[in-house]
């Protein structure tokens, strides 16, 4: 909520203020998206190997100092570069910290994983849920830059201190056996087929790389939407500052229930569970046209957050079906790399196709496209250690 949601979900409800403040474009704003996970993807392709070899806690540490640190830095911004080194600083440490928690939860859970990631990532949605009525009094009083400021305390003093507290890396931890693993960097293992073992095998594989192009097609789609909802719904469809940041509100608050209910639907489904996922996004993006007042809003509100709250799931869901927990750091951190770069071409993308063609119309054709060719993408992905397990519990 406090290291990876605030910092994601406040971005588009900033973009307004930031234009009216300096007289950026709408690609201009949107370039603090794409420096956030331009950036997050080049950390992603990192950070599992940090994870591997120094454990979640230090990540942990090491992400919420620099989250924090830069949400300060914010009160320095006067110039689009200040912008982009701030994205930048934002990107590697939120997106590192949300592998992090993804492969932490990857190691704890595995009959139930999608609905255990859909409950422990609600956290983002709360934030979106949120934020907008406690933004909102901020950037009246302080200003958009000071707000950023004031916000990281949520990081200070709560999500540090819980997690430094509360937070186990591995059920060894307490005890517990994780199937097929024998120590806490996940590095031995006992009883697991070579596939499982070898990262430079499953990258070269089909199913990774069929994951790869859904993935990095269906975080363009997302971010796109989710970086441009408040300005579309307040300038574009004409219905106001006011009405567009509880209609946010409104998508992250049922993102909540997309995040259980998708959870279940992987759990239940696997692949074609995230399939179902993605073709609800496009279908969101189609209910983006009509929208002109509150029902046609709202329609659009279900539709988005319903879908939204299943993306921030299956890549951790996918990973550990595909290709087990032994080398998980490694496959949800270059996932997540590949995710990330699909979140910072989309939002710049289909800002400079609103410049150019002065509405969002072929922007949101282009997305739904996208949409298809993500859940196409992945009928082509064989969960492998899914079978495996199902075999082996079967054999005994």
């Amino acid at each position: 909520m406090f290291i990876f949601g605030i910092p994601t979900m406040m971005l588009p409800l900033l973009y307004g203020p930031m234009e009216d403040q300096f007289g950026w474009t709408r690609s201009d704003v949107t370039l603090l998206a794409s420096a956030k996970f331009i950036s997050g993807a080049v950390a992603a392709f990192f950070i599992g190997e940090f994870i591997q070899r120094f454990g979640a806690r230090l990540t942990t540490i090491i992400t919420s100092l620099i989250v924090g640190l830069t949400m300060i830095s914010f009160i320095f911004i006067t110039k689009l570069w200040h912008l982009a080194l701030v994205g930048t600083f934002l990107g590697i440490g939120s997106i590192s910290l949300v592998i992090t928690v993804k492969v932490i939860v990857s190691r704890w859970f595995h009959g139930r994983i999608g609905l255990a990631l859909g409950l422990a990532l609600l956290g983002t949605s709360a934030a979106g849920a949120t934020l907008p009525f406690v933004i909102e009094p901020l950037l009246n009083g302080y200003g958009w830059r000071t707000t950023v400021a004031i916000l990281s305390a949520g990081i200070w003093f709560f999500a540090l201190p819980f997690f430094l507290f509360i937070a186990r890396e591995t059920p060894d931890d307490l005890g517990l056996e994780t199937e097929g693993i024998k120590d806490k960097n996940m590095t031995k293992s006992e009883n697991l087929p070579a596939e499982f073992l070898d990262f430079v095998g499953t990258v070269k594989g089909k199913t990774f790389n069929m994951m790869s192009i859904g993935v990095f097609l269906i975080g363009f789609v997302d971010q796109s939407m989710l970086q441009h909802t408040v300005e579309y719904i307040d300038k574009d469809a004409g219905l106001g500052r006011d009405l567009a940041r509880w209609t946010f509100s409104l998508i992250m608050t049922i993102s909540i229930l997309g995040k259980v209910c998708f959870g279940w639907a992987f759990d239940k489904f696997a692949v074609k569970g995230v399939m179902l996922c993605y073709l609800t996004i496009g279908l969101g993006v189609i209910l983006a046209f009509p929208v002109a007042g509150t029902t046609t809003l709202v329609a659009f509100a279900i539709a988005r957050g319903i879908s939204h709250g299943g993306t921030i799931v299956d890549v951790p869901y996918l990973c550990r079906q595909a290709f087990g927990p032994a080398i998980l750091p490694r496959t949800v951190g270059t996932m997540t790399m590949i995710l990330s770069a699909g979140f910072a071409a989309g939002p710049y993308v289909v800002g400079v196709m609103y410049e150019r063609f002065g509405n969002y119309d072929k922007a949101f054709y282009l997305l739904i496209l996208m949409s298809l060719l993500a859940t196409l993408s992945l009928a082509f992905v064989r969960p492998s250690y899914r079978i495996w397990l199902k075999e082996k519990e079967n054999s005994n």
